[in-house]
């Protein structure tokens, strides 16, 4: 963990001194939106040559299901790379879980490196002022620590749109759909983000899931603050209010972008 607070420093200082072009940056529209947090993710790619990297620290979930209680800490971590004409190549993993079940009186710890994430999204032009929208599509390697890896391979396909209302209100809209096997699972999400200034921005949103005939509701909220166009901290929760959805989830996180 010392190494990933170091790599964590450095990138801040380097945006930090990268922080006199993000007026221009601003000007000319070349910085994307971050995908973290919340459900789903941003409707534009990186340009080409760009990259980013966003990194959960940590990210936790609580679950309570068939009398067994799951909590996870995770260090979710993205690279986003720009290939040009709305295309854009990620690679994603947990390098580092701590995982504990209890059920009754006996427990379990594990700890480890969970499964590889490939994605290519694809996010065309806006439609026109208001509406923007983008295409993720994943697969899920089953690479990780024994005790967190997936028993086979998990494809996903996601569709994200946005709704700019004015400069301060947007909407957002979510499906995704996963296939492991002969089981799916489904979400749906809606959200509404408020802008408060150039630094600070706010949303929240609900989330329906659907998975082996079992369903739940999450409701959430989320701010997220910019010091530069370049850097992005976020916090976010969600909490389980109907059905089997996870009782908990929350998020602390830092996104980079470098690029030209």
């Amino acid at each position: 963990m010392k190494y990933q607070g170091a790599w964590l420093l450095a990138c801040t200082l380097l945006i930090t001194t990268q922080a006199h072009a993000d007026d221009a940056d601003n000007a000319n529209g070349t910085v994307p939106a971050y995908d973290r947090p919340a459900f789903g993710f941003g409707t534009t790619a990186l340009p080409l040559g760009g990259f980013a990297i966003e990194q959960g620290l940590p990210d936790w979930n609580l679950a309570h299901q068939d009398g067994v209680r799951t909590s996870q800490f995770m260090t979710d971590s993205l690279l986003r790379i720009g290939l040009g004409n709305g295309l854009e190549l990620q690679a994603g993993s947990t390098p580092f879980n701590w995982l504990t079940s209890s059920e009754g009186h006996a427990s379990q710890r594990v700890t480890g490196r969970g499964d590889t994430l490939l994605s290519l999204k694809i996010a065309p032009p806006p439609f026109n002022a208001q509406w923007s929208g983008a295409l993720l599509a994943t697969v899920e390697l089953p690479d990780g620590a024994d005790a967190l890896r997936l028993p086979q391979r998990q494809y996903t396909l996601g569709v994200t749109l946005a709704q700019q209302l004015d400069e301060r209100h947007t909407l957002g809209y979510f499906a995704q759909w996963q296939r492991m096997g002969t089981h799916g699972t489904y979400q749906l999400a809606g959200n509404y983000g408020y802008t408060l200034n150039k630094a600070w921005a706010v949303y929240g949103e609900l989330v329906a899931l659907h998975q082996q005939a079992r369903t739940g509701g999450l409701i959430g909220a989320g701010v997220t603050y910019l010091p530069n166009v370049r850097l992005q901290w976020d916090l976010s929760f969600d909490r389980g209010f109907v059905g089997t959805a996870p009782a908990w989830m929350a998020g602390f996180g830092v996104a980079f972008y470098f690029g030209l």
